[in-house]
C-alpha cells in the first residue's frame, strides 16, 4: 500500500524575519532549513517515534515522509485527500480525510479503517485537522474547503448546514458537536497543556478574502469536567493571510499560520513575536531530536522546514 519514491531533496538555510525577536522562544541565531520543495501544498505534519516525519501534500493527493536516513519519500499515494494527522495513545495514526470525508485510523495490518464520516444522518464536510486527547478522544475540524475546492477532493455538497467542529470518542462510538458558535470556519485545533482549553482557527476570511468583516481569528474556550466548551472568546485576530494551523508549547505559548507566518502568543493572548517564511506556511509540530535539540517542523506552500526552538511541544 505504501509507495515509497525517492524525491529531491533540497537543503537550504534561510534567514529568520523576526517581526519581535526578544521574548519568542527561538535562539537567536536560528535559522530556517528548507527540507524539500518538491510537494504542491504541504499540510498536517507529524512527527512518528522514529523521529521520520509524515505530511500531507493535498493536492498531489499523497502523504510523504523525510527522515534523514532515506530523506524525501511518497509513503502514501493515493491518499484520499488526507490533511491533519494526529496519533493516538496507542501509538496509531489519525488522519482527517477531505476524500473520505471522514476521521480515519491506520490500523496493524496496513489498512484505513473510517471511524467516523456521519453526524446524524449527514456526511461531514471534509475533516481538517485533528488531535487526541489523553483519554482517546478525538477532536476534530470540518469547514468545507476539501469539497468545494477542485483540487483538494473529489466535490461533493455541503450537508450538516455550516462549518463545525467536533468530539469523537472511539470507545463509545459516539460524536459530539463542539460548542463554538463564535467560530464559523474552524480550521486549526490544538489543547493547551493541562488540556483545559481549546484553541481554533477562525479561517472564515478564505472564502472571500475582499470582504474584511469575515473572521480571521484564535479563539480559546474553557474545557469543562464534561468535556464541554464553554466561555468562548477571541484571544487575537490574524492580520496576515489566513489563519491556519495551530502548535501550543510546554509553556503554553500558541503558535499559529498566517500567510508566510508564524504568530506566537502567551496564553492569555499577549504577542510574542513572529517569524516570516519563504512561503505560505500552513502547520506545525515540535520535537526532540535524539541529542536533546528541540526542532519545529514546518509544512506549507510546496515545503518541508525545520527551525531550532527552545520549547518541546504540550504532551
Amino acid at each position: 500500500m505504501y509507495q515509497f519514491k525517492k524525491l529531491f531533496i533540497l537543503s537550504a538555510l534561510c534567514s529568520v524575519s523576526f517581526l519581535t525577536q526578544a521574548t519568542l522562544p527561538i535562539p537567536s541565531n536560528a535559522k530556517i532549513e528548507r527540507i524539500t520543495d518538491q510537494a504542491k501544498w504541504s499540510e498536517g505534519p507529524i512527527v512518528l517515534k522514529d523521529g521520520t516525519v509524515l505530511w500531507s501534500d493535498i493536492v498531489n493527493n499523497r502523504v510523504l515522509e523525510w527522515n534523514e536516513k532515506t530523506g524525501v519519500r511518497t509513503w502514501l499515494s493515493p491518499a484520499q485527500f488526507q490533511n491533519g494527522h494526529a496519533i493516538d495513545t496507542e501509538g496509531r495514526i489519525i488522519a482527517a480525510s477531505h476524500g473520505k470525508r471522514a476521521i480515519e485510523r491506520l490500523e496493524a495490518d496496513g489498512s484505513w479503517r473510517v471511524l467516523v464520516d456521519l453526524y446524524g444522518k449527514n456526511k461531514l464536510n471534509s475533516p481538517n485537522d485533528v488531535i487526541v486527547d489523553k483519554d482517546g478522544d478525538i477532536w476534530f475540524t470540518d469547514p468545507i474547503f476539501g469539497i468545494k475546492k477542485a483540487d483538494e477532493g473529489y466535490g461533493g455538497n455541503p450537508v450538516q448546514g455550516g462549518e463545525f467542529s467536533y468530539r469523537f470518542s472511539p470507545k463509545t462510538n459516539k460524536i459530539v458537536r463542539l460548542n463554538t458558535p463564535e467560530v464559523k470556519t474552524p480550521n486549526g485545533i490544538a489543547f493547551s497543556p493541562d488540556q483545559k482549553k481549546l484553541y481554533l482557527t477562525d479561517s472564515q476570511i478564505a472564502h472571500d478574502q475582499k470582504d474584511k468583516k469575515l473572521h480571521r481569528h484564535l479563539f480559546v474556550y474553557d474545557i469543562d469536567s464534561n468535556k464541554q466548551t464553554t466561555h468562548g472568546k477571541m484571544l487575537a485576530q490574524i492580520d496576515t493571510g489566513v489563519p491556519d494551523g495551530i502548535a501550543v508549547d510546554d509553556k503554553g505559548n500558541i503558535w499559529v499560520t498566517g500567510g508566510k507566518y508564524i504568530h506566537v502568543f502567551s496564553e492569555n493572548g499577549t504577542a510574542l513575536g513572529s517569524l516570516k517564511f519563504p512561503t505560505t506556511v500552513a502547520n506545525m509540530v515540535f520535537t526532540t531530536l535524539p541529542d536533546g535539540k528541540k526542532i519545529m517542523y514546518v509544512a506549507g506552500g510546496s515545503s518541508l522546514y525545520k527551525i531550532a526552538v527552545n520549547v518541546s511541544g504540550a504532551k
